[in-house]
């Protein structure tokens, strides 16, 4: 559990005058713009600033989604007065969710669990795991190349793909290329994260997030990744653009093209992974900090039956160079991806 005092005063430290001054008002027959987390980030004093940033708190929906990993309610912290924060004057056993709120979520996954028996068609399972490639691959028709790297930020070690792909590919497909060309199992959601902080997502994920409390929180704008191509958002340039897979442990990639050019006549378009350095980290570890961790356990010379027992969870084996990686599988996989993908075209 966390500390409890350290939460309401990441989410209530804000003066309230401050807040109201930020807020959403009519003044002058004008709207004014609400206040932005980097607003409420920028009044808090050095140390809790410090202490935002070590759990990669990054947004409101972070926040919330903090709140409710460690057992608490965001409405019932929301109704503290700066007063009452101020001054201590509630009882943290009151501002813990509700035994409702896990009830409600038993519903959930009963109900989900009776959709997938009314409606057998549909395999959720294929879909989460990349097997069903989507519907819209490429928008238009492929006119030049692009040669893009991508690059898994804050890792303890260098992790790199370069890849050639057509520019006109949609940004849905080329995840499904990212993930393959990086090692990743297609086990979780991923975003690109573009300019101005709008994120691409699919539009399975778009019509679950429309009318959702956490979506209405982050205030961020989100736009269909099967209908918009790399060329459409990345330019040749020296532009960048995120690319992150699964929220929990928010592997963040960073990527761009280093190069492009004009396709020869009746030349065909290919998707190829050309250069990689390092190894992708395992699954579910904890992020680029989780996996530091393991590396650094891995080098310890006495290990206890705990530590070992951990390291084989996660496949880390005695003698692990994460700096290396097998080009040559890497490359299999996404020549059967293209394959594929080829097969449905």
């Amino acid at each position: 559990m966390c500390n409890f005092a350290a939460v309401i005063t990441l989410n209530n430290y804000t003066p309230m005058a401050k807040i109201k001054k930020l807020n959403p008002s009519i003044k002058n027959g004008k709207q004014k713009e609400p206040f932005s987390f980097d607003d409420v980030l920028a009044s808090l004093p050095d140390d809790v600033r410090k202490e935002v940033e070590k759990h990669g708190i990054k947004s409101f929906v972070d926040i919330i989604g903090f709140m409710l990993m460690n057992g608490l309610d965001p409405l019932k912290i929301m109704e503290l007065s700066e007063e009452q924060i101020k001054n201590g004057d509630f009882k943290p056993e009151d501002l813990m969710l509700d035994d409702e709120f896990y009830e409600d979520l038993e519903d959930d996954d009963e109900e989900e669990d009776d959709e997938d028996e009314d409606n057998p068609g549909f395999d959720y399972e294929s879909y989460l795991l990349g097997l069903e490639l989507p519907k819209h691959k490429f928008i238009g028709k492929s006119k030049r190349e692009y040669l893009i790297r991508i690059k898994l930020n804050n890792s303890p070690v260098s992790i790199w793909r370069e890849l050639v792909v057509p520019s006109n590919i949609t940004l849905e497909l080329l995840a499904f290329v990212l993930l393959d060309a990086m090692g990743w199992k297609h086990e979780h959601l991923y975003q690109f994260i573009g300019k101005n902080n709008v994120c691409y997502v699919n539009s399975r994920e778009l019509k679950e997030n429309a009318n959702s409390f956490m979506a209405f929180m982050s205030r961020v704008q989100k736009k269909n990744s099967e209908k918009t191509s790399l060329e459409m958002v990345l330019q040749p340039k020296g532009e960048r653009m995120k690319f992150e897979y699964d929220y929990g442990d928010s592997w963040t990639h960073d990527l761009w093209v280093k190069s492009s050019r004009d396709y020869a006549p009746n030349e065909e378009p290919v998707i190829k992974l050309l250069k990689a350095q390092g190894e992708c980290p395992p699954e579910d570890c904890g992020g680029v900090w989780g996996y530091a961790n393991l590396l650094e356990l891995n080098k310890k010379k006495r290990k206890t039956a705990e530590d070992k027992e951990r390291l084989e969870w996660y496949d880390i084996p005695n003698g692990f160079d994460p700096e290396a990686c097998d080009l040559e599988w890497l490359q299999d996989d996404v020549e059967g991806l293209w394959m594929k993908i080829q097969e449905e075209m």
